[in-house]
């Protein structure tokens, strides 16, 4: 009986090592981004709370290669999870380039509202038909301008400047829109590109010009908040169907308490931020009127209702209009 016992117990203690599943997370933000942050207590919570029956193995800061290419590890299966761009995923979905038309949000309030609520709706079956699970929506924020030559107040400012945009089609057309020329440099080159000087200006979110010490090459800033950027979890469905329906909800709901977590200290500390670039960094601030920006994006919308469909773009519109009543 005690050698039936032993060999029962050696059985239980294989099953459950078996049991033990190993989701891998890529990701894009840095160790010390609050996405960064906020993903390493996504894995300790799960962990913690499936009792280590589900382990989150991070890597972010690109280590999986460039965020176009860890969401087509996601697709493909190689990776289980990732926290993708939403640039990055129009890439295989057309309609979500519609989120980064330029001017369509005015604050954080009613990105939250469109995307938590409305577009989540529509975009979750449409993930599910490229074998993509929806998890939560995480934040990059609002995408401001910053160049090493000089201040930016008008479109006219920007003439003939060389301006970095990842490879995502609705900044382009924004940048190009504004009278600048767009080059694409992918985000793991951003940083020695400007340093290097191969373009004057780039765009991004405050928060990340900061993580990025972007200040360093960049004497200005123009506060432009032109288009809202998020980071979407997305996880392959074949990886999801490994994790039962209990694993699944732990899943998603730290997801979520970890998206609210970043979305919240990366506003918080703007301010903080913007200040510290202003009065310790020597960063020229410019908050220009934004009439004329918005007056200057008639190529930019003409040139995403192309892309994503009349009917798509008319769809969001409502969205955001419905939103902001």
């Amino acid at each position: 009986m005690k050698k039936f016992a032993l060999a029962m117990m050696m059985v239980w203690g294989t099953s459950t090592a078996l049991a033990a599943v190993e989701l891998k997370l890529g990701h894009f933000a840095s160790d010390t981004h609050p996405c960064g942050i906020a993903a390493v207590q996504f894995k300790k919570n799960v962990e913690q709370r499936t009792n280590g029956e589900v382990k989150i193995s991070l890597f972010g800061n690109n280590a999986l290669g460039s965020p176009p290419e860890v969401l087509e590890q996601v697709m493909l299966g190689a990776v289980d999870m990732s926290l993708s761009g939403q640039d990055q995923l129009a890439k295989h979905l057309p309609f979500y380039d519609v989120i980064s038309t330029p001017f369509a949000f005015k604050d954080y309030a009613m990105a939250d509202k469109v995307i938590d609520g409305e577009f989540k709706k529509w975009a979750e079956p449409e993930l599910l038909k490229k074998g993509l699970v929806h998890v939560s929506d995480w934040e990059w924020g609002f995408r401001q301008l910053t160049n090493s030559k000089k201040p930016v107040n008008t479109p006219a400012d920007l003439k003939g400047m060389k301006i970095r945009t990842p490879p995502a089609f609705a900044y382009q057309a924004f940048v190009e829109a504004a009278g600048g020329n767009a080059v694409t440099i992918a985000f793991a080159e951003l940083v020695m590109a400007m340093k290097q000087g191969v373009v004057d200006g780039q765009e991004n979110p405050v928060g990340t010009i900061y993580d990025l010490k972007l200040y360093e090459t960049q004497k200005y800033m123009s506060i432009l908040n032109y288009t809202y950027s998020s980071m979407v979890h997305v996880v392959n469905k074949k990886s999801w169907d490994k994790l039962t329906p209990a694993q699944q909800k732990i899943v998603t709901e730290e997801s979520i308490t970890a998206a609210k977590a970043a979305r919240k200290a990366l506003r918080d500390a703007e301010t903080a931020q913007l200040k510290d670039l202003e009065t310790t960094k020597g960063i020229v601030i410019a908050r220009p009127d934004l009439g004329p920006w918005k007056a200057a994006m008639g190529p930019a919308w003409d040139k995403v209702k192309a892309r994503v469909g009349a009917d798509n773009f008319k769809r969001f519109m409502d969205i955001v209009e419905k939103s902001a009543k």
